[in-house]
């Protein structure tokens, strides 16, 4: 894609919160104000946000090997654009206009933020004309109050009637988990062979509990992602997608969150192991295989799904020819 504008336009339609990223090296503390932030990692507690590769906080921030990231809340707008001017140096005496603390590494949390991260550098990763900061969480914490938003090319407030669409919240809450997920297990380097022991972990349960929470109508979204997917044996990407939406269905029948988040994440990296060993021939297996674990989620019997998808999920180990 070379439109620039195209890009900017509809990544503008994307809401985010406001943060500020500040560190304290040598010359003194710098920071800038950044909007993507994002959380990677629960085990280990891991953060990650981008930061242009023209930003002298690059070079601070290897210099410190520790950073901050403060979140800011509804009132902080002229935080924000204090930590948006260009032109600044780094302030040995500490930042003119906005007040910070130090909490366990050194680096300056913003007073009054509605939530913080006190970072010690983990790794820094190249992202085309940014660098990704992946930071260790030392210390976090935070209080009540609204988030301040950036949406269009300006800050937001959020809705009155904030209660409206709360399970569409909620949905992008779980792919927000999935996601952070899958950044991690990307992070680890983490191999086929450990994917499919976490997949034999959570897929048998989930089974059991669609099966007992099914209906009808349930059953009749599976078989038309089987029928789909039986058209599309020779066309490995496309089948894969329907195929891990086929498991990603189980799971929403299931309707369990934990395991729902976890089998997206796992999901999101088995993608590429599928689509690099998979073959015609183990497609049209998983094919006939998702058509008798359908037969048996129909009948209702928890224990018999659980025993259906564990072998179904061994069959597929042996084809992806893992151990």
């Amino acid at each position: 894609m070379s439109d620039s504008g195209a890009f900017r336009q509809a990544a503008g339609q994307f809401a985010s919160g406001v943060t500020v990223v500040t560190t304290h090296a040598a010359a003194g503390m710098y920071g800038v104000t950044a909007s993507s932030f994002a959380s990677l990692s629960l085990n280990p507690l891991l953060v990650s946000v981008s930061i242009n590769r023209s930003s002298p906080l690059l070079g601070f921030v290897r210099e410190a090997g520790s950073y901050a990231v403060s979140v800011l809340s509804s009132g902080q707008q002229p935080t924000a654009d204090y930590f948006a001017r260009r032109g600044r140096v780094p302030e040995p005496a500490g930042f003119r206009e906005v007040p910070t603390s130090a909490i366990e590494t050194g680096a300056p949390v913003v007073d009054g933020a509605l939530s913080w991260f006190d970072c010690a550098v983990e790794d820094i990763l190249p992202g085309g004309d940014h660098e990704i900061l992946v930071g260790r969480v030392v210390a976090a914490g935070g209080r009540a109050g609204e988030p301040l938003v950036y949406w269009a090319g300006g800050y937001r407030e959020l809705s009155a009637n904030e209660q409206e669409g709360s399970g569409a919240r909620a949905a992008d809450r779980l792919s927000n988990a999935a996601d952070g997920l899958a950044v991690a297990l990307h992070l680890l380097g983490v191999g086929v062979e450990e994917m499919l022991d976490a997949q034999r972990g959570v897929e048998p349960a989930l089974a059991a509990l669609a099966a007992v929470r099914g209906t009808p109508a349930d059953w009749d979204r599976l078989d038309d992602l089987v029928r789909r997917s039986e058209r599309l044996v020779d066309k490995p990407d496309e089948f894969n997608r329907l195929a891990l939406g086929f498991h990603g269905a189980i799971a929403d029948i299931a309707d369990n969150r934990v395991l729902r988040a976890t089998l997206s994440g796992l999901g999101l990296v088995q993608s590429g192991h599928y689509r690099d060993r998979g073959s015609p021939a183990s497609a049209r297996a998983a094919v006939a295989a998702h058509r008798s674990l359908l037969g048996v989620l129909r009948d209702g019997d928890p224990d018999a799904a659980r025993a259906a998808m564990e072998s179904h999920l061994a069959a597929v180990r042996g084809q992806l020819q893992v151990g």
